[in-house]
């Protein structure tokens, strides 16, 4: 084995392991699946100039103990990287998701990666579909693949436009959610033509407005989180935007953590402390409250995201992370 074609190969591994550092609990599920993308296809052009299968043997031993990672996953991260010649965005899918895909021909494997990513099937689901090899027709005896666990984000700092309760003569007002609204008058460049049924974004660094021509999904918010009640309930501060904010508690849409005084509800709310512990802001999106008055959310987060587009792209699903490591039930309220 050259060394130096050795030293070169591990150091470009290195490389993009530290670009995706944020793995396990505190990852974005899609970064790490790009991540190790890009490991098997460094690796798999390093063997394919090198040749020989005990040579390969070799550099994944190697591997092993100077990346920290077994070499079983090294193993898949070379099939996963054969297998899917070309890698094509599907955030709603994790690295599970991959690892079960990869026992499939190239053909199926896209056909049930296709299916996992726009129906948002968990790991487990595509497990039962896979298993039933009905493809498109597969049934989920658990959860129906018709009512998948799926996220409704819309666009941050995108509100409506609604008639001024207080002044109806008047200029219109922004609904900002959360029982919150607000009348820029003329403050506001690019609100002067906004009428009620409108839809407005917010410029959030330059304080403008644009009217929006087309029906973009509202209700979505960035927001810190104060506190983690346990693994289902969080309290947090909602920017609404244009300075104004909130402080509420949130349910997290569609699953039911067990309660905190069995082993089981506290490993939940360990995994979401873990999960969130890094994250300096997470991106909700809710319409309606429960019975308790809680805000009924879906949550992302992304460790080291510089904004909410980043962990729109690239975030974790929290509530259908929950499901598949199965630390939740789903819950239908």
């Amino acid at each position: 084995m050259s060394d130096r074609h050795y030293l070169i190969l591990r150091e470009k591994l290195e490389a993009l392991l530290t670009e995706g550092q944020q793995f396990g609990r505190r990852a974005a599920e899609w970064e790490k699946v790009e991540t190790y993308w890009h490991l098997g296809d460094e690796l798999l052009g390093f063997l394919d100039t090198q040749g020989g299968s005990t040579y390969g043997k070799n550099t994944v031993s190697n591997l092993s103990k100077d990346l920290h990672l077994s070499e079983p996953t090294l193993y898949e991260i070379l099939r996963f990287r054969r297998r899917f010649s070309i890698l094509r965005a599907r955030i709603n899918l994790g690295w599970s998701h991959y690892r079960a895909l990869l026992a499939l021909p190239e053909d199926k494997a896209r056909e049930y990666e296709e299916l996992a990513d726009s129906q948002g099937w968990t790991t487990r689901q595509l497990k039962q579909a896979i298993e039933a090899g009905e493809g498109s027709g597969a049934i989920m005896p658990e959860q129906p693949a018709s009512h998948p666990l799926r996220a409704y984000f819309g666009e941050p700092f995108t509100y409506r436009v609604i008639e001024d309760a207080l002044d109806p003569d008047g200029p219109p007002a922004i609904d900002l959610g959360f029982h919150c609204a607000w009348n820029p008058g003329r403050g506001l460049p690019g609100f002067e033509a906004a009428r009620p049924g409108h839809s407005v974004t917010i410029d959030p660094v330059h304080a403008t407005a644009t009217i929006r021509t087309d029906k973009p999904r509202l209700w979505t918010y960035v927001a810190q989180v104060r506190r983690i009640i346990d693994g289902d309930t969080l309290d947090i501060v909602v920017n609404l935007g244009l300075g104004h904010f909130t402080s509420t508690r949130l349910r997290l849409r569609g699953i039911d953590t067990p309660e905190l005084y069995t082993e089981a509800g506290r490993r939940a709310k360990a995994f979401v402390e873990a999960a969130l512990e890094r994250v300096d802001f997470i991106v909700i999106t809710t319409k309606r409250t429960d019975n308790y008055g809680r805000y009924l959310a879906d949550v992302k987060y992304l460790a080291g995201a510089r904004g909410p587009e980043q962990v729109m792209a690239k975030g974790t699903f929290l509530n259908r992370q929950l499901l598949d490591e199965g630390l939740a039930a789903p819950y239908t309220s």
